[in-house]
């Protein structure tokens, strides 16, 4: 049964209420940041009719991002309440016997054999792709739903349409939720923190760590990567790299639409390359995340599709 415009609006604002009475009983306030993902949602959620250049509901597309962006800033008031202790050592000993790079030093991860060759290009090239792979992936999305919405495909009924262009959105939720619940599973340092405090030192409350995305600021006289990493909450979220989950989730989508397939599968690469390279991930973490954009597309596009035969041919 469908809520009234009235009964949906009233939900939505206790909703919003709801989490910024969380905030200010956690956090003793309520951040920028959360007040404006809450006053988006209530403003956004009366808006009914389709955006035509997006082909869908602002909301419907905008929704799933903003409440990864929820869950991702509440991590700084729980997060080290149900994390374990972070693995440090175990990461480090099994990509250096899986990927190990053998040296006259002794075998070296990737991350360390790629330290001893920096380059300016390189470090355009991976922090090109890391301070854009969120926002290359919230434009795909949206050039993906377009495509569903505004398709000639006459053997989606209007109900497999509307659920199947919701799906390119809601999957970077759902490889959130699934990356999220895995970081507190098992907490994994990244390389950065072993390069700057080895491999016996658990710091619970060390702070993010831009590492080698410095050297992208440093070829711009830019702070992009500083302010970035400042507002970042959860330091031990090495598995799996979510960074390569966006990415991957766009090929798959790719794939299904016949649209932009090289140039998804290029960047993706890009990405891959740049979370080793940065020192950010090793390359198990990045295989890991590979995994999880698949899972999370497959189980997106199998929930829309298990929505669309539930509803029915029904409009948008």
């Amino acid at each position: 049964m469908k809520l009234g415009i009235r009964t949906s609006w009233a939900l939505t604002v206790l909703g919003v209420g709801f989490y910024w009475c969380l905030l200010a009983a956690f956090a003793g306030e309520i951040p920028t940041n959360p007040l404006l993902y809450g006053v988006a949602i209530v403003v956004l959620s009366q808006i009914k009719q389709p955006f035509r250049p997006l082909g869908a509901r602002p909301l419907d597309f905008v929704l799933p991002f903003i409440l990864t962006g929820v869950l991702y800033d509440s991590q700084r008031y729980w997060g080290n309440t149900v994390r374990g202790i972070p693995h440090i050592a175990e990461p480090y000993m099994l990509e250096k016997g899986l990927f190990g790079v053998p040296s006259p030093n002794g075998t070296l991860t990737l991350n360390e054999w790629f330290g001893l060759h920096l380059h300016p290009v390189l470090d355009f090239i991976a922090g090109g792709a890391y301070l854009t792979f969120i926002g290359v992936f919230v434009l795909l999305a949206a050039y993906f739903t377009r495509r569903i919405h505004l398709g000639s495909d006459s053997k989606l009924t209007s109900s497999r349409r509307l659920w199947s262009g919701r799906a390119p959105a809601w999957s970077f939720l759902v490889v959130n939720v699934l990356g999220f619940a895995t970081w507190f599973l098992y907490p994994a340092a990244p390389p950065w923190y072993v390069e700057a405090y080895g491999l016996d030192t658990i710091l619970l409350d060390v702070p993010m760590n831009p590492a080698r995305t410095l050297r992208f600021d440093a070829l711009f006289g830019t702070s992009f990567f500083t302010g970035m990493y400042d507002a970042g909450s959860n330091p031990f979220g090495a598995i799996p790299s979510l960074h390569i989950s966006y990415p991957v989730m766009s090929v798959v989508f790719a794939m299904r639409l016949k649209k932009v397939r090289a140039f998804t599968i290029v960047f993706s690469s890009l990405v891959g390359f740049a979370a080793v390279y940065l020192n950010h991930h090793y390359l198990i973490d990045v295989l890991l995340g590979v995994f999880y954009g698949l899972g999370a597309a497959a189980i997106t596009i199998a929930g829309a599709n298990w929505m669309a035969d539930r509803e029915g041919p029904v409009s948008s």
